[in-house]
């Protein structure tokens, strides 16, 4: 599954907003149940499907050590803001109110899909997401130059 594109929408008085159509027909081979978290870096969302969700959580065990108290904490702390839910039977799903603060969503969002998931961001930011266009063009040319060939 991969969701990709740019989709503008709102959410209603109690802060339930439609998953756009894209990615919900992107969503047939799971199990309907999605999970919705602050995203680490940004001031956005993340909407994972569940079994990428399992897979990230894996990974981060994977490496951390439960005994170590730093790496106990990461643990907890990417683990207990975490919504599980399913779509309502029109597509729709509530974002909490301590999400909405979270990301700064008034009533339009911007849903970014990238790649296994999806970012919501707050709709009237003033700030944009993505790079300039030179900066994102040279990021863009030194990620995909294949290195050169050693004789």
């Amino acid at each position: 599954m991969r969701f990709t594109g740019t989709i503008e929408a709102k959410t209603d008085a109690k802060g339930r907003v439609f998953l756009p159509s894209a990615f919900r027909k992107a969503l047939t081979d799971t199990d309907g149940r999605l999970v919705l978290k602050p995203d680490v870096f940004e001031p956005c969302l993340v909407v994972y499907p569940y079994a990428v969700w399992e897979a990230e959580v894996t990974t981060l065990r994977s490496r951390l050590n439960r005994w170590n108290a730093r790496e106990a904490m990461v643990l907890r702390q990417f683990m207990a803001d975490v919504e599980v839910f399913e779509l309502d039977a029109n597509g729709r799903f509530l974002i909490p109110r301590r999400y909405l603060h979270a990301a700064a969503i008034e009533h339009a969002v911007t849903f970014i899909g990238l790649d296994d998931r999806i970012e919501i961001w707050g709709g009237q930011r003033g700030e944009t997401p993505f790079m300039p266009r030179e900066a994102f063009g040279a990021a863009l040319e030194q990620l995909m130059t294949p290195p050169p060939e050693t004789t």
